[in-house]
């Protein structure tokens, strides 16, 4: 029997991962679009580029999610799949690959294969991944590795900073009013998922405030001491490694992992904005 880890590209994987004897991992690409220029979300995408021309180009900039029939592709290539998608509030990835499910399905009964709403993105997304790898090495039921894992994504956070949210703002993932304020008032702000729904936690001055507000939430929220901490950035290694390096000062046996965001989320994050899941 052989397995398979789908992630949908918000998961911000390209760079791949370990997997255990008998498992494979795909990337199902979003894509993004503006005018007449499509950029597919995959690993050949050159996203400082692609990021530089859709601001060039001054079109109106839409993402669309994986199709049924991409994921469906993935899915009949393996006995067993575990996929997991960018939240269902944010995207409709989480939708396709249900669809895509019940098709393969239709076509192979024998098949198994579970949809994993992340409630989340990036990199949440990635250790939902190693979690689903770690227990198939365990060579647990694949029932009891869904239910584990559902109780795994519970146990997760998910929090960002940014300082644009202009395309947060156009694609309908923030409330206009909110946006505007915050910029004109030269904020960076401090957000969080709330079952899978963007919810906006502090508004700060500064990236020092920024970066102490935000390491003030992630110590209450558990001890970071052994945790896995997945720092992902667009075009902001400087902040990301002084985030890490305050985050170690505190909690020297916090496992982190720094990557910069691929096409998707790099588009929603924007300029200077990081990402950080635990």
């Amino acid at each position: 029997m052989n397995f398979k880890i789908a992630v949908d590209s918000s998961g911000d994987l390209h760079c791949g991962m370990h997997c255990a004897p008998g498992v494979s991992l795909s990337i199902v690409p979003l894509t993004l679009h503006a005018g007449d220029l499509s950029y597919v979300d995959d690993a050949a995408l050159d996203v400082h580029a692609a990021l530089d021309a859709l601001q060039a180009s001054g079109a109106a900039v839409s993402t669309s999610c994986p199709s049924p029939e991409a994921w469906a592709s993935v899915f009949r290539e393996a006995d067993c799949t575990f996929a997991i998608t960018i939240s269902s509030e944010l995207s409709g990835s989480y939708r396709a690959a249900v669809i895509a499910r019940d098709l393969v399905m239709d076509e192979f009964p024998d098949k198994k294969i579970a949809i994993i709403n992340s409630r989340a993105t990036s990199g949440q997304m990635i250790l939902l991944a190693h979690k689903v790898n770690e227990l198939i090495a365990q060579d647990l039921p694949f029932e009891q590795i869904i239910h584990q894992v559902e109780d795994y994504n519970q146990s997760l956070h998910i929090y960002f900073t940014l300082c644009s949210f202009d395309n947060l703002v156009k694609g309908g993932r923030m409330p206009k009013l909110m946006g505007t304020l915050v910029k004109k008032l030269g904020m960076r702000i401090i957000g969080t998922a709330d079952q899978g729904r963007i919810k906006v936690v502090h508004k700060c001055r500064g990236e020092r405030s920024t970066l102490m507000t935000l390491l003030d939430d992630m110590k209450r929220s558990c001890d970071l001491n052994e945790r896995h901490v997945y720092i992902t950035h667009c075009r902001n290694p400087k902040l990301a490694l002084t985030l890490q390096n305050l985050i170690l000062a505190e909690a020297p046996g916090a496992k982190i992992t720094i990557l910069p965001t691929h096409g998707i989320t790099s588009y929603y994050a924007e300029e200077q904005g990081i990402i950080i899941c635990y």
